[in-house]
């Protein structure tokens, strides 16, 4: 019954928080590095509700593997995708995702989700975008994804103060919104706070980046249900 939270692959619909947007709009993938990250989401304190996973990028392409749920029901992913610069201010990106949703001796079904993004960085303005589940993944009549989307705007006055602004929502749906900020204080430490309108949530995180190792926790409180958290460890280069 606790997953009644949560409909098909809701969890994935949008970024798991505001130190992971950049890793969900596969636009940003025109920037190239190589990093690999192990994370740990947990929502509101549930263990029914624990998702797992595994990002790494290498050059403009990356790949990302995750697992929600437990024994009875759990839903993974296998996603590709690739980012391109089309002029000096202007990226594109594209992902394809393979969907699994396992209940345990009823069904094994799968499908596929197709993402597209796109970045316009003006130096100390940016605007970015995506569409998620472009293709509307279905495993039945019944059980379908939404097409979800966000719009957003970033102004960083300064190197390491920054500010974020965003229209969210899913298709037929009224949209909500998302603010932060994004504060680095030292050269190895990343800070944030945020409010999202829908559900109202007041979310914050911190990353710290000792060297190419970081680390990084992040959650949201919501006001009925509790605390989420989110754990992430990787390597960057």
């Amino acid at each position: 019954m606790i997953l009644l939270l949560l409909g098909f692959f809701d969890s994935f619909l949008f970024p798991g928080s505001m130190l992971h947007e950049e890793q969900f709009n596969p636009a940003y993938l025109h920037q190239k590095k190589f990093e690999v990250m192990l994370g740990s989401e947990q929502r509101f304190e549930l263990p029914e509700l624990r998702t797992v996973g595994v990002y790494s990028q290498v050059g403009r392409y990356s790949i990302r593997a995750a697992s929600f749920g437990h024994d009875l029901y759990r839903e993974n992913l296998l996603g590709f995708g690739a980012g391109f610069p089309v002029t000096d201010y202007i990226a594109l990106g594209f992902g394809i995702t393979g969907m699994n949703c396992l209940v345990r001796d009823l069904s094994n079904d799968f499908t596929y989700s197709i993402k597209a993004g796109g970045l316009l960085d003006a130096g100390d303005l940016s605007f970015s975008g995506w569409v998620n589940n472009v293709n509307v993944p279905r495993i039945s009549a019944v059980d379908c994804t939404p097409v979800s989307y966000a719009v957003r705007f970033d102004y960083r006055p300064r190197a390491n103060l920054g500010f974020n602004f965003s229209v969210r929502g899913i298709a037929a749906g009224l949209p909500f919104y998302n603010c932060g900020i994004l504060f680095a204080p030292h050269e190895i430490m990343l800070l944030g706070l945020g409010v999202n309108t829908q559900p109202v949530l007041l979310e914050f995180g911190m990353k710290l980046s000792p060297g190419r190792v970081f680390f990084s926790y992040s959650g949201s409180r919501h006001q009925q249900l509790g605390m989420t958290h989110i754990f992430g460890v990787g390597f960057t280069q």
